[in-house]
C-alpha cells in the first residue's frame, strides 16, 4: 500500500518537517526518525492507526476560527495520505476551482476572474457578478456525505477507512451547529457527525472533494460559462440579471439538499462596475485593489517572517519565498506605494547566536 511504505511516510515527514526543524516536537520524533516511521508503517499495513492527539487554538484574521491541530506522528500519515489520494482525485476537478490544487492557487484564481471581467467591457450592456460563500464550511460538511464522495473517487476501501478514523473521530467533536458562535460554543455543544478539523492536513483536499458535487452540478447541468471557485467562494458572471438569480436558486436548493449545506449573509448579487471581492482582492473590470485586511495581513506576516529568520527558524530561501508570493501579487493590483513601503521596510538580521553552524547576518533582503 502506497500510503505505508516508508518512502512515502519519509516523504511527508520531510514536507512536515520543513521550517519546523527547531520545533521541540519535530526534533523528538527526529532523534529516532527511521525506527519511528518503520513502527508507523507496520501498524498502519496491520490495519492498526496510531492514537490521534488534539489541541486547538483560535484565529481572528481574516475570521474568527477554530483551528484544530493534530500530533506530529499524525501530521506525516495524513500528509502521506494527501501525497497519494491528491494529485488523483484533482483530476477529477473542474478547470475552475483553484484552492489548494497545484498549478493554480490565488494568482491563477485571480487572473481567471480579472480576465472575465476585463472582457464585459467590450460587450454591451450591464454584466453582473453572483458571489456565493458557504456558512461555517468546514465545520458543517457531512461526515456520511463526505465519506460517500471518498468511496466514489477512492479506490481503495483501506485508505477510506483511514480517511474514516480522522474524520469521524471518536475522541473530538469538530461539528458546529449553524447559529453557533465559535468563542462562546462548549464540546458538549459541538457535533459529532458533522465537521472537519481545520488545521488537520487533510481538510483542504477534503473540502474541495465535497464540494465537487456542486461544481459539477453548476457546469455540468446548468451550463454556467463563468463559474469559479477557490474553497468555499464562489462567483458566477453573466450579463443576464434574472438567470443568474435562477442559477442561484437552484445552486442553493441543491447545496442544502445533495451537501447539507447553506450559503451565507455575504451572498450577493451586484453590477461588475461595482468590484467584486475575491480571494482577497477587490477586482473591478478596468483594475484590481488589495482589501485593506489583506495588507495589513501582508505587513504582519513578513513582520512575523522577519522574526523567524531573526531567530534561525527559517531560511534565507523561505523568507524569500514569502516575498515572491506576495510580489507576484502585488504586480497585479494598483498599489505603487504600499509596495514601496512594504518592503523597505522589510529587514533580514540574523542573530549573531542563533542555530549552529549559521554565521550572524546583516542587511535588507532585496531580491524583488
Amino acid at each position: 500500500m502506497e500510503i505505508s511504505s516508508f518512502h512515502s511516510l519519509l516523504v511527508a515527514e520531510k514536507e512536515i518537517a520543513k521550517g519546523k526543524r527547531e520545533n521541540r516536537e519535530t526534533l523528538a520524533f527526529e532523534e529516532n526518525l527511521e525506527d519511528r516511521l518503520h513502527g508507523i508503517s507496520r501498524l498502519l499495513r496491520s490495519g492498526k492507526v496510531p492514537k490521534v492527539y488534539y489541541k486547538s487554538f483560535f484565529v481572528y484574521v481574516p475570521k474568527v476560527r477554530k483551528v484544530i491541530y493534530i500530533d506530529f506522528q499524525s501530521k506525516i500519515i495524513q500528509r502521506a495520505i494527501y501525497d497519494a489520494i491528491n494529485p488523483r482525485v484533482t483530476k477529477t476537478f473542474i478547470t475552475d476551482t483553484y484552492a489548494c490544487i497545484k498549478g493554480r492557487g490565488q494568482l491563477a484564481a485571480f487572473d481567471t476572474l480579472y480576465g472575465w471581467l476585463r472582457a464585459t467591457r467590450a460587450s454591451e450592456g450591464e454584466w453582473f457578478y453572483y458571489k456565493f460563500d458557504v456558512a461555517k464550511f468546514f465545520y458543517r460538511i457531512d461526515h456520511e456525505i463526505l465519506l460517500e464522495i471518498c468511496r466514489k473517487k477512492i479506490d481503495d476501501p483501506r485508505t477510506v477507512d483511514l480517511i474514516k478514523y480522522y474524520v469521524c473521530s471518536t475522541s473530538k467533536p469538530f461539528g458546529l451547529p449553524i447559529d453557533a458562535d465559535h468563542l462562546t460554543i462548549t464540546e458538549a455543544e459541538m457535533l459529532w457527525d458533522s465537521g472537519i478539523p481545520i488545521g488537520g492536513g487533510l481538510s483542504h483536499m477534503l473540502g474541495n472533494m465535497y464540494l465537487d458535487p456542486l461544481d459539477q452540478y453548476a457546469k455540468r447541468e446548468l451550463g454556467i460559462k463563468r463559474y469559479i471557485r477557490y474553497m468555499d467562494d464562489i462567483i458566477i458572471v453573466d450579463n443576464d440579471r434574472e438567470r443568474l438569480q435562477e442559477h442561484g436558486k437552484e445552486m442553493t436548493a441543491f447545496l442544502e439538499e445533495r451537501l447539507r449545506l447553506e450559503f451565507n449573509s455575504k451572498t450577493a448579487l451586484r453590477p461588475v462596475r461595482r468590484g467584486c471581492e475575491f480571494v482577497g482582492i477587490l477586482i473591478y473590470d478596468d483594475h484590481a485593489i488589495l482589501r485593506k485586511t489583506t495588507s495589513l495581513r501582508m505587513k504582519r506576516h513578513l513582520r512575523n517572517r522577519a522574526e523567524e529568520y531573526r531567530q534561525g527558524k527559517i531560511t534565507l530561501e523561505e523568507a524569500n519565498a514569502t516575498v515572491q508570493s506576495y510580489k507576484a501579487i502585488l504586480d497585479r493590483v494598483d498599489c505603487q506605494k504600499f509596495e514601496e513601503k512594504l518592503f523597505n521596510d522589510f529587514v533580514l538580521t540574523r542573530n549573531p547566536k542563533g542555530p549552529a553552524g549559521e554565521e550572524g547576518q546583516n542587511g535588507c533582503y532585496a531580491d524583488y
